[in-house]
């Protein structure tokens, strides 16, 4: 209660601080006048109601036809101005929309408002990049950058007008295309042909690395963190099922040794090539690829403890239970059973100890209680 400047009384009321305010979220932090307040809306909406059922639907119709319109635009090479002017016309109704939902007041405007700005505008900016390709149909470098650079710049003004983390989901995938022709334009060639694998997760290993501790300044981090982690397992899944997809290639017309000879360093010296000509690959880089996904595992495991998100859980249970089962097969172990003992040791060993510390903690949080 208080007192204008003519000695009316007025009540001002306080927007309580939600969780999504302390974490950088929709909500404003709180306005103080200084006599008479702004209308206040202390309870934001936290549901989307029938608006969620009604963008989604309308949001995939749209894409349905942006997808359409785009790859037959180039069905037969030239450009059919047809089906391309209804992939653009459809693109460009997303990305109005979103527009126009941003326009509408954030603290009043709650999650409805951002389903609106959310999703057609995630997919618009995809199908941006997409009609952009379709459209210069050039195989050139500065395409690539042109629309990774396109989905980044726009993902970044749709989470500025949003605070949804699918935009940095979308973002992460600009990123990711930038970063993949910008590694082969600049770094492939000085790399050499020896370990290309190695080289090629190394490579991801360290995207995904800087890309989190990048997104970690954000409230979303988690989401960003996960994004990148899933782009990064199915990166490492892609490098080992080569390895796989080798052995069983070269396998399938066998009969070859597991290694070949070739001149020594030495005059009239010779040894063995460490390329094996049965596999097609070192099969040590399969160590050093697996070790990377490891390091990156380890990571995982330590975020999902910091952040209590189950994505990241997620992450650190999958990458092993597929990394492993393909390094494996890649490498053809004679004998798996060891393989799957220590596996199963190890994780039994892992779990009991988790067990022995959520008891310890069981224990402290009762004595401090008085239980």
């Amino acid at each position: 209660m208080g007192t204008d400047d003519q000695g009316r009384s007025t009540v001002l009321t306080e927007e309580p601080r939600t969780a999504a305010w302390i974490g950088g979220g929709d909500a404003d932090p709180p306005v103080h006048g200084a006599g008479t307040a702004e209308p206040e809306y202390p309870h934001r909406a936290t549901k989307a109601g029938l608006t969620a059922a009604i963008v989604a639907l309308g949001t995939g119709l749209l894409a349905a036809a942006v997808v359409i319109g785009a790859f037959r635009s180039r069905s037969d090479d030239d450009l059919d101005w047809s089906n391309f002017g209804v992939a653009v016309g459809a693109t460009a109704v997303l990305l109005v929309i979103a527009v126009l939902g941003s326009l509408s007041a954030r603290r009043s405007g709650g999650r409805a408002r951002e389903e609106v700005v959310t999703w057609p505008g995630a997919v618009g900016i995809l199908a941006t990049g997409l009609v952009i390709g379709v459209g210069i149909d050039d195989e050139s470098s500065w395409v690539g950058y042109l629309i990774g650079g396109t989905i980044v710049v726009l993902a970044a003004i749709g989470y500025v007008a949003s605070r949804r983390a699918a935009f940095v989901v979308v973002g992460i995938l600009g990123l990711a295309l930038v970063y993949m022709i910008a590694f082969g334009d600049f770094v492939a060639d000085s790399l050499g042909d020896g370990h290309p694998e190695v080289t090629g997760a190394v490579m991801v290993a360290l995207f995904v690395v800087v890309i989190t501790l990048l997104g970690w300044a954000l409230p979303s981090r988690a989401v960003t963190g996960v994004a990148v982690g899933a782009v990064g397992l199915a990166g490492f899944v892609g490098i080992l099922v080569m390895f796989v997809a080798s052995r069983l290639f070269l396998g399938f017309f066998g009969g070859l040794p597991l290694t070949s000879f070739e001149e020594g360093d030495g005059p009239g010296r010779a040894g063995f090539s460490a390329v094996s000509v049965e596999t097609g690959f070192h099969e040590g880089d399969v160590w050093w690829v697996l070790a990377l996904a490891g390091l990156l595992v380890v990571l995982w495991a330590a975020a999902a403890a910091i952040t209590n998100h189950s994505g990241f859980t997620i992450l650190a249970i999958a990458a092993p239970a597929i990394l492993v089962p393909l390094a494996s097969a890649a490498l053809a172990a004679e004998h798996p059973t060891w393989w799957a003992a220590i596996l199963a040791t190890g994780g039994g060993v892992l779990l009991l100890g988790g067990w022995f510390l959520a008891r310890l903690r069981e224990r402290r949080t009762a004595s401090e209680l008085g239980v």
